[in-house]
């Protein structure tokens, strides 16, 4: 058989195997075995910013006895902590995401996101965490952070990525990964921009990294089928804030 007919052949053959799988997927459809594609579609999902867990004063300070209080009020009524990976996976797949699905999100990497890690995970929660290559953290310490949820990648310095040149912005945002990969052995395929500012130039030089969604700040929840990866809305969490005002959040934001 000659190079050609081989070709002829081999076309066919892939042809043939093209309809056959195609015939069968419309079954596994027909028969309701197929992946539930539109499952998580127009899910709200409420995604919290917290940063520092303590006593400080902070304008973005939590107090560990209040944040103890959220996550239980979050069990008490039916929620469900969720990490970026079930988020994406929802995104990207329609996967099914649990009951009342909600992000606890902690930025920047502060001594007391070791707080935020054992109030959640004493909870039973999962947290998800953004960390910058300046965090006063030890690296058994970011490390330990990975026993409760995703760490992941908020460039090198914290700057306004929207202000840079694109060769700082690739540099703040690859420094970053290396940064935490080289801590956690963890791959890195998420990023919180700083101040939640971000342009096309970040975008697209955070894509050429690997990095698959940005999450920024905005003050609403998320909405699974309806978002834009590279700007998944947040909702801060602040020193004022009380209960009330965390359940307002949660359920009417």
């Amino acid at each position: 058989m000659g190079r050609a007919e081989a070709s002829r052949s081999t076309r066919a053959i892939a042809n043939a195997l093209c309809i056959v799988l195609l015939w069968w997927g419309a079954a596994a459809f027909t028969l309701g075995d197929a992946p539930t594609a539109a499952q998580s579609i127009g899910v709200r999902v409420p995604i919290l910013v917290y940063h520092n867990i303590d006593y400080s004063g902070s304008a973005f300070a939590t107090t560990p006895e209040l944040l103890d209080a959220e996550c239980k009020w979050l069990i008490e009524n039916g929620y469900s902590a969720i990490s970026l990976w079930q988020f994406w996976d929802a995104i990207q797949n329609g996967a099914a995401l649990p009951p009342n699905p909600v992000m606890l999100t902690n930025d920047d990497g502060w001594s007391s996101a070791v707080t935020f890690a054992d109030t959640l995970a004493g909870n039973g929660l999962v947290g998800n965490y953004f960390i910058n290559n300046y965090s006063p953290l030890t690296a058994d310490q970011i490390y330990r952070l990975t026993l409760n949820g995703p760490v992941q990648a908020h460039t090198a310095t914290h700057q306004w990525m929207s202000q840079l040149d694109a060769d700082r912005q690739y540099q703040e945002i690859a420094d970053n990964m290396a940064f935490i990969e080289g801590i956690t052995g963890s791959s890195i395929s998420f990023l919180a921009w700083p101040f939640g500012d971000v342009n096309a130039g970040a975008i697209d030089t955070a894509s050429s990294l690997g990095i698959v969604a940005g999450f920024g700040l905005g003050g609403t929840p998320a909405y699974v089928g309806a978002v834009d990866p590279f700007n998944i809305p947040r909702i801060m969490m602040v020193a004022d804030d009380t209960l009330d005002t965390f359940i307002a959040k949660v359920t009417g934001w």
